[in-house]
């Protein structure tokens, strides 16, 4: 038979345990208001690699890359997704609007992108590697080459 402990017996002996309540030695215990005792929960191990172990592919760096240099709202440039095909004289079309998101498909590896055209409010999507960055300025503010010389 084994013995009934109250509660605060039971309290007094979980204290002695050197594991109780926080992480140590890759496992926790905690206390089951349904069951008399505790369990013992296995914590995921960390990953002790060395960092020249770790290999990180060119498709994860490019992401970095543009994630980096393109936020959310920015104006940009770039040349819609086959308007070259659709032009007659087949030059490409370009765009000039705000940044609006990346679609990743980390399984086939393609980067696709979207600018939200200001004429029409609709996504385009438009060719990764042609974004660019605007700076404009107000007019009132851009110096002529003249001024700037002065």
């Amino acid at each position: 038979m084994v013995p009934v402990l109250t509660f605060g017996q039971r309290q007094q002996a979980m204290k002695g345990l050197p594991f109780y309540g926080r992480g140590d030695f890759s496992f926790v215990s905690n206390r089951s208001g349904f069951t008399n005792g505790i369990s013992v929960h296995l914590l995921p191990l960390s990953d002790l690699s060395l960092p020249q172990q770790i290999e990180v592919d060119d498709f994860d760096q490019e992401i970095k890359a543009l994630n980096n240099m393109f936020k959310k709202g920015s104006r940009l440039g770039g040349v819609v997704v086959n308007s070259t095909f659709k032009n007659t004289k087949g030059s490409p079309e370009s765009i000039v609007g705000k940044f609006d998101s990346f679609k990743i498909d980390t399984k086939h590896k393609t980067i696709r992108a979207f600018i939200r055209d200001p004429k029409s409010m609709k996504l385009v999507e438009v060719y990764a590697e042609t974004l660019s960055k605007l700076n404009e300025s107000n007019s009132h503010l851009a110096k002529t080459f003249l001024e700037f010389l002065i």
